[in-house]
């Protein structure tokens, strides 16, 4: 579970380390500087695609939710802070015409 807070962060600090970065263009930069940026690159692949490897199994645990979701209204804020997430009210079921008036078949 620790994972899925790592790759937001991971997404949202790429833009600034792309921004921080200097430019280094292919004719001033030295081989050696060359050699760096792509084992860097290389690292980093390796990297996500051993994370995406991990995460596997926990986002396809997470799929099941996804159609949970719609069974609940959009989350309310309270002014004390605390958050509430209503259910949707369910719709009535009709009754069964071999059952009493008002029974609902289970």
């Amino acid at each position: 579970m620790k994972h899925l807070a790592l790759i937001p962060v991971l997404f949202c600090a790429a833009p600034l380390w792309a921004e921080a970065a200097p430019e280094i263009s292919p004719d001033t930069a030295p081989p050696e500087a060359e050699d760096g940026w792509s084992l860097l690159r290389e690292g980093s692949r390796l990297l996500l695609e051993q994370l995406f490897d991990e995460m596997a199994p926990a986002l396809e645990d997470l799929e099941g939710f996804v159609g949970d979701l719609n069974a609940y209204e959009a989350p309310v804020i309270l002014p004390n802070g605390d958050i509430l997430i209503r259910r949707k009210p369910e719709p009535p079921q009709e009754a069964t015409p071999d059952a009493p008036d008002g029974a609902i078949d289970l």
